[in-house]
């Protein structure tokens, strides 16, 4: 692992006034090699790989990208072993043609803190390169740095910017871009989603250009293309980000909230003169569009407004007779000021406006009205914190026991307590059938990512299970990895797993079972 350089002035005092923001800084390459286990045992269900994607690396030197979410892809591995309690890791970044193109702009692989001397090599989705010409006429390119997928075989880095990257399954090196099928959008969801039955991925994307509008695709489980409709839009398609979607038995329910390119920006959005996603808006002009799509064929059941609100993740969906269930998280504060902090990560400072309640939507399948709106548990107003209410929440997870199937009785959040710690700091437990909540605190400069709920074997209860994330530790500058077990979610970790490397912020990944 080369080491980093030395810390630019205004970064190191970032950091300092905020230890969190050391989570953001640049990922090393690294080859396989051995963590070391320095609490309790790996539960045999935990035995496989755990991937997790994020931006590697959100500043070129000095020079920082203009959103968290334009950060160059790195994939992060952790390879449990129960019977032996051991485990290896490795990290390294997506080589996407971005990430090659800034290579051989300036040299550096990740690791070397003096990249960027030349500025951006190409143009991202919020960060412009380095020179006008560099813009002009270039689409945003994709960063490969949201999310891992195992399908037809393949470890594929996803982001919506992009086609899949794939990864090999042991080194992480890259192999290359995959595409399914020519008839498939030029985006593909970082959250597409993957029918457990038949092993189905179902995913979504903006169109190739010329044209506009999204896409919805499914692919079966050998990577053969099945299906391909348009998605509906209001009038005439538009420019839409559409990061996520909630999959029943039967139903693909998307919500497309009004963070819209206002026909002022689109010029200079395509162009190049002007950012792309720095060109979007929030209107109150218009609502929330929904659009419901039969998973057997793609078509179109609902598409029509309701209540505006703002959204990037859904956790679940169910039917029940003639009703059909989302749980979708909300946002407590205003879209435009959670945007703000993304923008400049490294100067954020979080509040639970920038956070989320977790509510459940219940819409009439028929008709396609919401019959009811309502939080999943009571939820702590602003600066309340009551433990046992739900906190701003993001990222939620379930047992896929009954994911898609019926209602979840615990849904598992990560979150924000808005203490002394800035930034994420905690899990929760979120009962939805007594309605109350039991918190984890992490320790004292320990910031947690996503979690994945791995179930025990041979085990009846919904929450028999473990919990396993990667955390930052700002002590070691380096992240762990813990397992916790979800019926005694508060007790002390079922195992804590030291790598020997920093890996920002992640967010999101996949379990491979051994």
């Amino acid at each position: 692992m080369a080491p980093l350089r030395a810390v630019p002035p205004d970064i190191a005092q970032a950091i300092a006034d905020a230890p969190w923001r050391g989570g953001l800084e640049p990922a090393p390459q690294v080859d396989v090699t051995n963590a070391i286990v320095v609490r309790g045992r790996i539960p045999p269900e935990c035995a496989g790989v755990v991937y997790r994607a994020g931006p590697g690396r959100t500043r070129l030197g000095s020079t920082k990208y203009a959103h968290w979410f334009d950060g160059d892809g790195y994939v992060a591995k952790v390879e449990l072993c129960a019977e032996t309690n051991t485990a290896t890791c490795a990290g390294r970044y997506v080589e996407t043609s971005r990430w090659l193109a800034q290579r051989e702009s300036d040299g550096g692989n990740g690791a070397d803190d003096a990249v960027g001397r030349s500025g951006v090599a190409v143009r991202g989705a919020w960060t412009q390169a380095s020179g006008l010409f560099k813009n002009l006429g270039k689409f945003p390119t994709n960063p490969s740095n949201t999310s891992v997928m195992v399908h037809a075989g393949k470890v594929l880095a996803l982001c919506e910017g992009g086609v899949p990257v794939e990864v090999d399954a042991k080194t992480l090196a890259t192999k290359g871009e995959v595409v399914f099928g020519p008839e498939l959008p030029m985006g593909f969801s970082a959250h597409s989603k993957r029918d457990a039955r038949d092993g189905t991925v179902y995913t979504w994307g903006l169109k190739k250009p010329p044209f506009i509008g999204l896409s919805v695709a499914k692919i079966d489980a050998a990577g053969k293309v099945t299906g391909v409709a348009d998605m509906p839009f209001p009038s005439t398609p538009e420019f839409a980000l559409l990061h996520d979607c909630a999959m029943s038995e039967n139903y693909l329910t998307f919500f497309i909230c009004p963070w819209v390119l206002p026909p002022a920006n689109i010029a200079g959005a395509l162009s190049g003169l002007k950012s792309f996603g720095h060109s979007f808006e929030w209107t109150n002009e218009r609502d929330t569009w929904m659009v419901v799509m039969r998973k057997s064929d793609l078509s179109v059941v609902h598409a029509k407004y309701i209540p505006r609100f703002s959204s990037y993740h859904v956790c679940d969906s169910y039917e029940n007779g003639d009703e059909l269930s989302v749980l979708v998280c909300k946002l407590r504060g205003d879209r435009a000021g959670l945007e703000r902090n993304f923008a400049d990560m490294y100067n954020a400072e979080w509040s639970s406006r920038h956070y989320n309640n977790l509510h459940e939507l219940k819409i009439d399948i028929k008709t396609g009205d919401v019959l009811s709106d309502t939080p999943v548990i009571p939820a702590n107003a602003n600066g309340e914190k009551n433990p046992s209410k739900m906190i701003g929440m993001e990222f939620p997870a379930v047992s896929p026991h009954t994911k898609g199937q019926r209602k979840p009785k615990y849904v598992y959040t990560l979150a924000n307590t808005d203490g002394e710690h800035g930034y994420f700091d905690a899990f929760q437990k979120l009962n939805l059938e007594t309605k109350t909540a039991e918190t984890r605190l992490s320790a004292s400069g320990h910031f947690p990512h996503e979690a994945e709920f791995i179930p025990k074997a041979n085990a009846n209860e919904e929450d028999a299970g473990y919990l396993v994330h990667f955390e930052y530790d700002a002590r070691r500058k380096a992240a762990n990895v813990v397992i916790v077990d979800a019926q005694r979610f508060t007790d002390m970790p079922v195992a804590v797993i030291e790598l020997p490397f920093h890996v920002p912020y992640t967010f999101h990944g996949t379990f491979v079972q051994a």
